[in-house]
């Protein structure tokens, strides 16, 4: 039984996790936790850039035809929109599906986990504060942004949002271990309940062959007695 219930969990390390751990619901729970504090980190450091992003759109584009930005900052943008995206629905799911949803559904958070460790390792990289093409260090002035005869005509203010980045990549940072506790460790609720089940179940029948036994005694008891009586 022990044997296909590990053959059963997903992780790449549940395995390892001492039982009493493993089928406890503190476990589950800081799993689920795990979830939404990467739902949150994600969203926080997306609002954040956000900022910058508009921040440099208007003043790199305020004299050019074609409105663009640095693709760093374009990658960056991308990422932390699908980790929301990604950590919305598994965090929702996590808290619906029991066990966290069928096994194929469980590796294929694994493996999307260890992809978004990766995207978020890259994120951490291109906001770095030293020499990051999307960090600190990157800032805009606004030269020619008054000028009224730039192209567009717009008219911005200096940029005073070089320090966003640091929020990003700090976040960048916690994302990458949370999703590796997330690609290392899984929930095991249906296990936890066959075990649950099994165990009443050989209390169960324990009880019942000590009730069995207890009626086994009274009765031979009663025919003791009889024949005793029919002796005398």
């Amino acid at each position: 039984m022990a044997s296909t219930n590990r053959a059963n969990e997903t992780g790449l390390l549940t395995r390892w996790v001492p039982e009493r751990i493993k089928h406890s619901r503190l476990y589950r729970w800081f799993l689920r936790l795990t979830r939404i504090l990467q739902f949150c980190s994600s969203v926080i450091s997306l609002g954040i850039f956000s900022q910058r992003m508009y921040k440099v759109y208007r003043l790199v584009n305020s004299i050019k035809t074609r409105r663009s930005v640095n693709g760093a900052i374009g990658a960056v943008e991308g990422i932390l929109a699908a980790a929301v995206l990604y950590t919305l629905i598994t965090t929702v799911m996590s808290l619906l599906l029991k066990g966290g949803g069928p096994r194929w559904l469980r590796w294929l958070w694994v493996l999307l986990d260890i992809l978004f460790v990766g995207a978020f390792i890259a994120v951490a990289v291109l906001t770095s504060p030293n020499g990051g093409m999307a960090g600190p260090s990157q800032c805009y002035d606004d030269r020619d942004a008054t000028n009224g005869a730039n192209v567009t005509g717009e008219t911005t203010t200096g940029d005073d949002s070089c320090d966003l980045p640091w929020g990003t990549f700090i976040l960048a940072i916690v994302s990458t271990v949370l999703h590796a506790i997330t690609a290392t460790f899984h929930e095991v609720r249906d296990m936890y309940k066959k075990h649950y089940q099994t165990g009443s179940g050989e209390h169960a029948i324990a009880n019942h062959h000590q009730q069995m036994r207890h009626a086994d005694g009274v009765n031979y008891s009663t025919a003791v007695a009889n024949g005793n009586q029919q002796l005398q």
